[in-house]
């Protein structure tokens, strides 16, 4: 006798999909050649030393490609909590909470930044770095769309994309502030030990903290 197994729906992935698909078409009808600097954002420092002058809290392009970054972000989780603690289809109401909880996450941390920015009088330093962050993020939202996708309608690559994943993201965010690093070394050399305080509790100690609670061990 053979036991059935279940059969889940992706109808969850093509709506995040849809979705991220229709961001990108307001991002790309809001500013197309920004956009398109924006996707070599690992190839050059371009994209970082041109619009740093433009960045603001709460600009059109940085929130959308946000809001993006979170839903796949969270589409991902929910993928490697399919794949680890057999979470089955994605709950409506469960994803928005995920997402949500992503996205205070890195509202309160860009927050904290800037807070920290203004009673150090080091606005301009954390303004760099703020941008820098989100501007990986927002790349890693745009690089998860089909990652995701792949992952999960591909045959029998689940497990291998899942680590590459896992892997890519943070070395996305190491490359970024590389580049940050490169293109204001006089601002760093100037605030080094704001930098290194910066480093140590709002980049390290936070996922110090994630990694052992959730013992990310388990899933190599």
């Amino acid at each position: 006798m053979y036991m059935l197994r279940e059969i889940l729906s992706n109808d969850g992935y093509v709506y995040c999909s849809l979705i991220s698909l229709f961001i990108l078409m307001i991002v790309k009808s809001i500013n197309n050649g920004r956009l398109v600097d924006f996707l070599g954002f690992l190839g050059n420092s371009n994209y970082l030393r041109i619009y740093i002058r433009e960045h603001r809290f709460l600009d059109p392009f940085d929130t959308l490609l946000f809001i993006n970054f979170c839903i796949n972000l969270g589409a991902f989780f929910w993928i490697i909590f399919q794949r680890y603690f057999d979470a089955g289809e994605i709950n409506f109401t469960s994803f928005v909470v995920l997402t949500g909880t992503i996205l205070l996450w890195f509202l309160i941390k860009t927050g904290i930044e800037i807070l920290i920015g203004y009673a150090f009088d080091t606005y301009n330093l954390f303004n760099i770095l703020s941008f820098q962050q989100i501007s990986s993020l927002n790349f890693i939202g745009i690089l998860l769309i089909p990652l995701n996708a792949i992952t999960v309608f591909g045959a029998n690559s689940t497990l291998n994309l899942i680590h590459i994943t896992l892997i890519l993201i943070p070395l996305i965010v190491v490359l970024g502030m590389i580049k940050t690093m490169r293109s204001n070394l006089n601002i760093i050399r100037a605030n080094i030990f704001y930098f290194i305080l910066y480093i140590c509790t709002l980049e390290i100690a936070p996922y110090a903290v994630i990694h052992n609670y959730f013992d990310l061990s388990r899933f190599f």
